[in-house]
C-alpha cells in the first residue's frame, strides 16, 4: 500500500527533546510540519536516560575549562533553564528545595565564583551546618565550600508531553514507528510501522536524531560526518536525600532527585567509544558507584539500584580535540541540516537560533518587510546577478 505524495515546510527526523522543541516552535509560526521518529515512543533515548536536571549555569561554568565557552555554555543554560520553566512549571520538581554545589579543590572557588557572577549564576552560601540539616546522610567533610543553587529537578517526561501536545495543537504531523528510507533532493520515502508507506515532498529536512545522523547522511548521501559517540553511566536509587546536591569538580558524584528516586552521575565520565549503544560498562559504573559512597557512605543499604549508560554525540571536525557541550547547526547538503542541542537544558537556545533561520528561508511574504528586510533583499539579488554574469 502506497500512499499520496505529502508535502511539508519542514520534516524533522527525530523525536527527542529538541525535535519536539523544534516541531512546537516551528508549528507556531504556521509552518506546515512533519515530526518523525523511528521508535515506537518519543525521547527514548538521551532526552530520557539522563539526571532530568534542568541546569542554570552553576555546573558547567566550572566544568568547561576554557573560561569564555564555560561563561558561553552557562548563559546558553540560563537561557534554556528560564524558558523550560515558563513553559512547563507543572514539570519541575522539588521547587521548593533548591539544590547544593559543593567544591572541593578551594583553589579554584575564587576563579568559579568570578565565572558564576560573569555568566549571572545565581548562587548563596551556605555553612556546612546548614547543608548537613539539608542533607543529613552526606558526607561534607571532603567539601571546602558549599553553595545553594537555583538549578532544578524536573519531570522530562511531562515536558515532552506538553512540547508534543502544543505542536500537533499548531498543526504538526507527529508519526512514531516511522523509519525514513529513502531521501533523493526534497522528496523522501518513509515506511510506517505497519509496513506502509508515505512518499513526501519538503522544503527542508532538520535530522535531529542525534548518534543516528551518522548514518543517515552515510546511507542517503554517503557522507561522513564528523560525528563522535560518548558513552557515560547513571545509577538510579532509593531517595538518599531532601535536596539535589552536587560537586563541580571532575569525577565527583552529582545527584538530582525526582519523586522516590535519586539519579545520580559523575561529572566528566564521558567515554569516547567507537558504536553507539546502551550497554554498561562494568568498570565505568564502579567509578560511578565509589564517587556516591564517597558522598553518601553507605548508600546500597538504601535498597536496590539501577545501573544505566547513555550515549550522546558531539560534532569535532578534529577527532582528538575535547568534548564539546556546544549546540551545532550543520547543513552538509543542501536543505539537509543536522543538528546537536549540547544537552537538554541548551535545547531551547538551539531551537531559537534554528527557527530564526528556517523562517528566513520559508516565510510566505505575508507580514511586511521591514527596511532592513528590503536592503537585505536588494543586496542578495546583486550577489545572484553577480555570480550568473561570472
Amino acid at each position: 500500500m502506497t500512499r499520496n505524495l505529502q508535502r511539508y515546510d519542514v520534516v524533522l527526523v527525530g523525536g527527542g527533546v529538541t525535535g519536539l522543541m523544534a516541531s512546537h516552535k516551528l508549528a507556531r509560526l504556521g509552518l506546515r510540519l512533519l515530526l518523525l521518529e523511528k521508535q515506537p515512543t518519543l525521547a527514548s533515548g538521551p532526552s530520557t536516560r539522563n539526571e532530568g536536571w534542568l541546569h542554570r549555569g552553576s555546573y558547567h561554568a566550572g566544568s568547561v575549562k576554557d573560561r569564555q565557552a564555560a561563561v558561553q555554555v552557562a548563559r546558553r543554560c540560563i537561557y534554556g533553564h528560564e524558558q523550560i520553566r515558563a513553559f512547563a512549571p507543572e514539570a519541575v520538581e522539588d521547587a521548593d528545595r533548591p539544590p547544593m554545589v559543593l567544591v572541593r579543590d578551594a583553589d579554584r572557588l575564587q576563579e568559579l565564583v568570578s565565572r558564576w557572577d560573569e555568566a549571572g549564576v545565581s548562587y548563596r552560601p551556605l555553612t556546612k551546618a546548614q547543608a548537613s540539616a539539608r542533607f543529613p546522610s552526606a558526607d561534607l567533610t571532603r567539601a571546602s565550600e558549599v553553595f545553594e543553587v537555583a538549578d532544578v529537578s524536573i519531570n522530562t517526561r511531562m515536558l515532552y508531553r506538553k512540547l508534543l501536545t502544543s505542536a500537533q495543537q499548531g498543526g504538526a504531523e507527529v508519526l512514531t514507528g516511522a523509519r525514513l528510507e529513502h531521501v533523493r533532493g526534497s522528496e523522501a520515502t518513509v515506511v510506517m510501522a505497519d509496513g506502509s508507506t508515505l512518499q513526501l515532498e519538503s522544503r527542508l529536512f532538520v535530522y535531529s536524531t542525534g548518534f543516528g545522523a551518522r548514518d543517515l547522511f552515510r546511507q542517503f548521501f554517503e557522507l561522513e560526518l564528523p560525528i563522535r559517540y560518548w558513552k557515560s553511566h547513571l545509577v538510579v536509587v532509593p531517595r538518599l536525600g531532601g535536596h539535589g546536591l552536587f560537586y563541580v569538580d571532575p569525577h565527583e558524584a552529582a545527584m538530582m532527585h525526582h519523586g522516590d528516586y535519586s539519579v545520580v552521575g559523575l561529572n566528566e565520565d564521558a567515554l569516547l567509544c567507537a558504536n553507539p549503544d546502551y550497554l554498561v560498562v562494568p568498570e565505568r559504573a564502579d567509578n560511578l558507584h565509589r564517587a556516591l559512597e564517597r558522598l553518601v557512605p553507605g548508600w546500597k543499604n538504601a535498597g536496590t539500584y539501577s545501573d544505566v549508560a547513555c550515549t550522546k554525540v558531539d560534532f569535532a571536525p578534529d577527532a582528538t580535540s575535547a568534548r564539546s557541550l556546544n549546540i551545532a547547526i550543520h547543513e552538509p547538503v543542501p536543505g539537509h541540516i543536522c543538528i546537536l542541542p549540547g544537552k537538554m537544558t541548551e535545547a531551547p537556545f538551539l531551537t531559537d537560533v534554528l527557527t530564526a533561520r528556517l523562517y528566513e528561508r520559508l516565510e510566505d511574504g505575508l507580514i511586511a518587510k521591514r527596511p532592513c528586510d528590503v536592503l537585505h533583499a536588494s543586496l542578495a539579488s546583486v550577489a545572484r546577478e553577480a555570480h550568473h554574469a561570472a
